[in-house]
C-alpha cells in the first residue's frame, strides 16, 4: 500500500506549482520502488505524461568499500543490499535509495 502513499506525495507537491500536465521523476536504484513500478501507480492516478529517470545507487560501508552494492533481494517495499567487498550490510551511506520530483510542466 505504500505506492499509494508515494504516489500521492508526488501528487500532492506537483500541485503546489499549478496544474500539472507533466511530471520528470527519479527513481534511485536503492529505492523502495522500481522506476515502471512506480510509473504505472503514476497512471493509476493522474493522466499526466510521467517521465522517470533513473538514479545509480552506491553504498559507503564499514570495510571501506565505495560502489554499487549487491542486491541480494528486492521485495514488496523491502530491498537486501551485501557489500561487493566484505559481504556484510553495514553501511555508513546510501545514495540513490530517494524517490525525487524533478520537474512539474504545468498548464
Amino acid at each position: 500500500m505504500h505506492e499509494f502513499s508515494v504516489c500521492r506525495q508526488i501528487i500532492s507537491e506537483a500541485k503546489k506549482h499549478g496544474s500539472p500536465v507533466a511530471v520528470t521523476i527519479e527513481v534511485g536504484e536503492l529505492a523502495n520502488m522500481t522506476p515502471l513500478h512506480l510509473k504505472a501507480h503514476m497512471k493509476e492516478y493522474v493522466d499526466w505524461k510521467v517521465a522517470v529517470k533513473n538514479k545509480k545507487g552506491t553504498v559507503t560501508c564499514k570495510c571501506g568499500y565505495k560502489g554499487k552494492p549487491i542486491i541480494r533481494e528486492r521485495g514488496h517495499d523491502f530491498l537486501l543490499l551485501q557489500c561487493k567487498k566484505c559481504r556484510g550490510s553495514d553501511f555508513s551511506k546510501i545514495s540513490g535509495d530517494k524517490i525525487v520530483l524533478k520537474s512539474v510542466k504545468v498548464k
